[in-house]
């Protein structure tokens, strides 16, 4: 797609990333209403420790979130640097990105399934099914990129770096 709005509309180029983000948080919005507004049955009763266990998680979710984009150049992530400054974003593998090479993901995936958890239904199973398999088909396409982007350098960090399931041991 970055491809085609350099080709086919190159003033909006510059922004590109800042237009990702806006759309990537409007789409999701009818489908969230649609979640908020409509009853689902429960899959399984859920007990009060399933729903602790859900909350923990979800929270555990947000602070590791929390932690992976102080990572990060935000101006940058969220597009309001332009995409000719992007080239001098680093190669990092620092903190959380030393454990896992998607912690943003891993943090989603958290909440997501936190959430689920915490109120099991129909609806929410799909909802996280399809977000983790969108998040996994992202995480290919994010990786052709960071290759062609960082070459041997990613190549390397991705044989001893695990995707989204920290490494917690030495070695």
């Amino acid at each position: 797609m970055k491809k085609v709005v350099e080709k086919h509309l190159p003033f909006l180029f510059k922004r590109y990333r800042l237009l990702y983000v806006i759309f990537a948080l409007i789409i999701p919005i009818p489908l969230l209403l649609y979640q908020l507004t409509t009853k689902s049955p429960e899959i399984w009763t859920n007990y009060r420790e399933i729903r602790l266990a859900g909350g923990v998680l979800a929270g555990m979710g947000l602070a590791t979130l929390r932690k992976a984009l102080s990572h990060y150049d935000l101006k940058l992530f969220l597009g309001f640097k332009s995409n000719s400054e992007e080239e001098d974003e680093p190669f990092k593998t620092d903190g959380l990105l030393a454990k896992m090479r998607h912690p943003m993901y891993t943090a989603t995936l958290m909440i997501f399934w936190g959430w689920f958890l915490f109120n099991n239904t129909y609806q929410n199973l799909a909802f996280c099914t399809a977000n983790t398999l969108y998040i996994l088909i992202g995480i290919f396409w994010e990786e052709k990129k960071l290759v062609n982007l960082y070459g041997q350098k990613y190549e390397d960090y991705k044989k001893k770096t695990p995707m989204l399931i920290p490494k917690f041991r030495k070695g």
